[in-house]
């Protein structure tokens, strides 16, 4: 059996059980989703420590973007719809206009999810192929370009659902999308390892050498390093999260001889392995990227990032002592108020 095809699925209920499973997994993932991704948001757009302004880092934005969309608005309607299922015994019609919604955003979210990596795999074959060259050739300007054209395409996959069903809009990010992708990121990547041993056989010279150039060519170098190694590994999450999802959505459409329980654990696998990517990649900027570790650590404390943007704790007090409470520490706040 299938959930597509003559021996159909599709007139099978899911198990309550399962349902639940399935509401309680996408829960996690939508708290970690929304303020993993917001933090790295805000790490990027505040630059509390003026150090993230960069082509990647815009690029991490957009991917952000996209997994916060996932956290915010897909993760919490796949919860509301696998609790709306675990409370029935019948057949689950998707028959909601909120549940084409639903299909529609997280179509929207994984695909400009898997084209934010594919644009940054290619930044980092440039950035370290000619770390010094990428700084000055590699402009703002081109960056928000392509998250535009991210978004663009990624916007297209509405008009794909509502010719051809939610089913075969994922079967076709699997097959095209997924696929596309990773044949880039392979390419990229065997050339970006190529040029790792070429560095790493230059390290020695740099070092010994002496002046301002070796030390600059140095510090680009050890950062470039450094980032496309955290890439690696969040291209490493992002394999193992669509790889048997792919795998999946081939045995929900053709497995013939598979149980109904089987197909539904699988669909629910499926949905959830594509979803699971979205949480993962702000825990990965904070356990290797020390740029990022200070900003989070400065946007959760907020003192310090107010103060930036004109307040401080000793006019906060003032001001609400005005309002008639009593609060200690020192906030101001410099600018007009209204009263």
């Amino acid at each position: 059996m299938s959930l597509t095809g003559s021996n159909s699925c599709s007139d099978v209920a899911a198990p309550s059980y399962l349902s639940i499973i399935a509401a309680t997994a996408d829960s996690i993932l939508a708290v970690a989703a929304i303020v993993g991704n917001l933090l790295v948001l805000l790490a990027v757009i505040l630059d509390p420590n003026r150090n993230l302004r960069c082509r990647f880092n815009y690029f991490v934005a957009n991917l952000a973007a996209a997994d916060l969309m996932m956290g915010c608005l897909g993760l919490p309607m796949s919860v509301e719809f696998h609790i709306r299922e675990s409370l029935t015994d019948e057949v689950f019609q998707l028959d909601h206009p909120r549940d084409h919604v639903r299909m529609i955003i997280i179509l929207i979210s994984c695909t400009a999810s898997i084209l934010s990596f594919t644009a940054l795999t290619i930044d980092r074959f440039i950035a370290i192929k000619d770390p010094l060259g990428y700084r000055t050739r590699m402009t703002t300007k081109q960056a928000l370009v392509v998250s535009f054209l991210i978004w663009f395409i990624s916007s297209g996959l509405p008009f794909l659902y509502i010719y051809k069903g939610y089913m075969n809009s994922r079967f076709f990010i699997a097959n095209l999308a997924v696929v596309a992708t990773f044949a880039v990121l392979y390419l990229n990547y065997f050339k970006v390892l190529r040029h790792f041993n070429a560095q790493a056989a230059n390290r020695n010279a740099l070092y010994d050498g002496q002046g301002q150039d070796n030390w600059a060519k140095r510090r680009a170098l050890k950062w470039q390093t450094k980032i496309t190694k955290t890439f690696v590994i969040m291209l490493l999450l992002f394999i193992c999260c669509f790889s048997p999802a792919m795998i999946f959505i081939y045995i929900v459409s053709f497995c013939a001889r598979c149980s109904c329980i089987f197909i539904h654990w699988v669909r629910d696998l499926n949905g959830i392995l594509f979803r699971a990517n979205s949480s993962m990649n702000p825990f990965v900027f904070a356990w290797r990227l020390k740029r990022y570790r200070a900003a989070f650590v400065k946007i959760l404390r907020c003192g310090k990032t107010l103060q930036k943007h004109g307040f401080t704790l000793s006019d906060l007090g003032t001001s609400m002592n005005n309002l008639g409470f009593a609060v200690s520490g020192t906030y101001k706040y410099h600018g007009n108020e209204e009263t």
